[in-house]
């Protein structure tokens, strides 16, 4: 499992639970959790994506 599914399910699991409490406080906790997970997960793909624009962009060398 890479790093971004790892955390997109750590989101999962967390709005999955955040249903099931009944304490509205924890509710909100959990949900923030949630968002926190997505974002770590969407800053993992940005990176990714930036690696990669930046080697594909990179000119070959002259032989």
């Amino acid at each position: 499992m890479s790093d971004t599914q790892h955390y997109r399910f750590q989101s999962e699991q967390a709005k999955r639970l955040a249903y099931q409490v009944i304490d509205a406080d924890v509710r909100e906790k959990l949900l923030e959790m949630a968002d926190e997970y997505d974002r770590y997960a969407d800053l993992i793909e940005a990176k990714a994506a930036e690696r990669l624009a930046e080697t594909t962009a990179a000119p070959l060398p002259a032989s």
